[in-house]
């Protein structure tokens, strides 16, 4: 008997193993990670910015945006892409890309992102956003403080949110279900909200932080609710690998302050995402957002590198065995 247990303890490590392997690992330096078929779509930027701004249907200030140098831990390419803002000229830039045929059920987005300590206390909204409009548009279309349009809007982001010595990082949710702010206004919702106490029964802690001026790996995983009247729909986020939070149909267990879910064990489980209410909304869009728009806002800059999308999870570089040693 016993060694029926440690049979099936180790068929179920390996299970679980196998059910979270890293498709980064099968190419280190993320080379030839392009080719896998269950990869959506890459972008390194490393073959020059003519050829980087054609792939994208909207673009503001490219004038702001240059090659650098600086890449990400594990990179062998040899660029990321900086844009830059200039206070009192401009607030940022960004880079927006329409899939014409777009992504049904799971995806997965992974990017490399590098926060730089002249910013803190301004950021705003900064980071990777991808998610669907129905009708697609070429063009971000957010629809700030609107709540509902579960049939027209999916937006889904995770970035600075909390302002500190090292800011918060948090979800930042736009989906028909969403929920309204005490005021009744319709901003992005955050699903992680640790070491907030303002807020009554908040739980104390350390929430996931942006450790500033290095490179930060982010990875998002969307379960797309199916049938559009269930709400089976999932929401997974990894900073540097380590996963920071998951919700889906009865886990975990907290409530909703306003606009915040609040993780908390004595309270009953979330029911799940219903993410859509029409099957034609689907991922459609991956947007390279630099806005940085408060008045006194220094001139800075963010650096983004290695996005990819696939339709299981990625992790963070794999690093060659020489690397290693």
């Amino acid at each position: 008997m016993k060694k029926q247990i440690l049979v099936f303890s180790a068929l179920w490590a390996l299970a679980v193993s196998s059910a979270m392997a890293q498709l980064a690992n099968s190419y280190p330096a993320d080379r030839g990670i392009e080719k896998d078929p269950d990869v959506l779509y890459v972008e390194k930027f490393d073959d020059g910015m003519e050829n980087i701004l054609s792939r994208y249907t909207d673009i503001i200030n490219k004038e702001g945006m240059s090659l650098d140098t600086d890449v990400p831990p594990g990179s062998k390419d040899p660029y990321s892409i900086r844009m830059t803002s200039k206070q009192g000229i401009n607030e940022g830039g960004h880079l927006f890309k329409r899939f014409n045929k777009g992504f049904d059920s799971t995806v997965y987005v992974r990017y490399y992102v590098k926060y730089p300590a002249l910013s803190k206390g301004y950021f705003h909204h900064e980071g990777v956003w991808f998610g669907g409009y129905n009708p697609a548009t070429n063009w971000p279309d957010p629809r700030a403080g609107t709540g509902g349009l579960g049939d027209k809007r999916l937006s889904i982001a995770y970035e600075n949110m909390w302002q500190g010595d090292y800011p918060g990082m948090d979800t930042y949710l736009y989906w028909g279900d969403m929920k309204g702010s005490a005021r009744g206004l319709y901003y992005g919702n955050v699903m992680i909200t640790q070491g907030r106490t303002t807020w009554e029964g908040a739980p104390t802690g350390t929430p996931p932080v942006d450790t500033l001026d290095q490179w930060m790996c982010v990875e998002i995983m969307i379960k797309l609710n199916n049938p559009v009247t269930s709400y089976n729909g999932e929401l997974a986020i990894w900073q540097n690998g380590v996963k920071v939070g998951h919700w889906g149909p009865g886990f975990p267990n907290g409530y909703w302050y306003a606009d915040k879910w609040v993780n908390s064990p004595s309270h009953p489980p979330f029911e799940g995402f219903r993410w859509r209410t029409d099957p034609n909304l689907i991922i459609n869009w991956v947007w390279f957002e630099f806005y940085h728009d408060k008045k006194d806002a220094p001139s800075s800059y963010i650096k983004f590198d290695h996005l990819v999308m696939a339709r299981k999870y990625i992790g963070p570089l794999k690093l060659s065995t020489h690397e290693k040693k």
